[in-house]
């Protein structure tokens, strides 16, 4: 072979090394710079969602304390134990204005002579004690001529509330006895009910 041959073949093969080094050190540097992008672009969107969850966390705060106030629709339950007759009395009512949007400290603050059992935006369970008989004892009696409603108190007093229509000419006479006699009833709706039966 010529040597002319020999030293084209070897140039040849010095040059396809020193391309393809070449071309090696150019992909290698490619791909970490776009392993690099790719890195940088993925720690962006992870900062971004991590904003994001921030920004979310606080406006769910904040809108939990706004729904943790009293809602205009609330009803409060007031429960009163009563030691001269040991009865609780539970009553309800719609919410006051003044309490309207409240947070649970501002009800405590304004409610003040009450224990506050349970607080929701919806509903408020109030309670105390109050010394002597809870008002809603009575005593039945006939009083010239129709049935007459007394109120007792703890000490067991009688006071004429009022008469009523219900004449008691009209009625059976084992109810007429029991009324001359006298009936004690406890608590209003029972009163109410009583009453009726003989309307």
């Amino acid at each position: 072979m010529d040597k002319k041959w020999i030293i084209c073949i070897i140039i040849t093969v010095i040059l396809g090394l020193v391309l393809g080094i070449g071309l090696a050190i150019f992909f290698s540097n490619n791909n970490k710079t776009e392993n690099m992008d790719i890195i940088s672009e993925k720690e962006l969107a992870e900062q971004e969602t991590n904003i994001i969850a921030n920004i979310e966390i606080e406006n769910t705060v904040e809108t939990v304390n706004q729904q943790n106030n009293v809602s205009p629709n609330a009803i409060i339950i007031e429960k009163v134990y009563y030691e001269g007759c040991d009865h609780l009395i539970r009553t309800s009512k719609d919410v006051p204005e003044d309490l309207v949007n409240k947070s649970e400290d501002e009800v405590k603050e304004k409610l003040k002579d009450w224990k506050l059992e349970e607080y929701s935006p919806t509903q408020i369970v109030l309670y105390k004690t109050q010394p002597g008989n809870c008002g809603e004892h009575y005593f039945v009696q006939e009083h010239n001529g129709v049935i007459g409603i007394y109120t007792t108190d703890q000490y067991g007093v009688k006071s004429l509330k009022e008469d009523t229509e219900i004449a008691t000419q009209y009625l059976p006479e084992e109810d007429v006895n029991r009324l001359k006699a006298g009936i004690e009833i406890i608590g209003y709706t029972n009163l109410v009910e009583f009453l009726e039966d003989y309307e």
